[in-house]
């Protein structure tokens, strides 16, 4: 009777013990804060396509319990739009989020949307961009992939590879 009771008491100490260590884990792999494109690489290509341009930033803060991002180009903040968001030549375009998930145990953050092209034209673009914080919580990897649907025929689409670095 006594190393039974023994576990039991044991049981939830060491569930305790293994609750701690996993927490800081699990902070370090937050996708919470500012982030920095530093890498876009199109399809399989070992090219990195960030050009001389303004910078890319996306910020993740939680709000109300829920993980909310923003993003902005350049170093004015206060010209943030909610994410995900898709620019076109002519600025941001209209779009329908579908789906905008984090995932606090794995650091992954994914939203799917659709954008019109145009009022006069059936192009929609089914867009999905997925994220992963590193290990080291040092950088946010994924992919931003785009599939040309709309009318009666498969339109092809593409897939930009990239990575965030945290901003300090």
């Amino acid at each position: 009777m006594r190393a039974i009771r023994s576990a039991t008491v044991g049981a939830p100490a060491i569930l305790l013990v293994v609750l701690a260590c996993l927490a800081p884990a699990a902070r370090a792999a937050s996708p919470e804060g500012r982030w920095l494109l530093v890498e876009q690489r199109y399809e399989a290509g070992g090219a990195n396509m960030i050009a001389d341009g303004p910078p890319l930033h996306i910020e993740f803060t939680t709000e109300a319990g829920r993980l909310t991002a923003r993003m902005w180009t350049g170093s004015d903040e206060s010209v943030a739009v909610s994410w995900p968001s898709f620019s076109a030549s002519a600025g941001p375009a209209a779009q329908e989020v579908r789906e905008r998930v984090a995932d606090p145990l794995t650091g992954e953050v994914r939203a799917s949307y659709s954008v019109r092209s145009s009022p006069g034209d059936d192009l929609v673009l089914e867009v999905t961009e997925t994220y992963r914080v590193s290990k080291d919580g040092a950088s946010l990897e994924g992919t931003l992939r785009v599939k040309f649907a709309g009318g009666k025929e498969n339109r092809g689409g593409y897939t930009l590879h990239r990575r965030f670095e945290r901003e300090e």
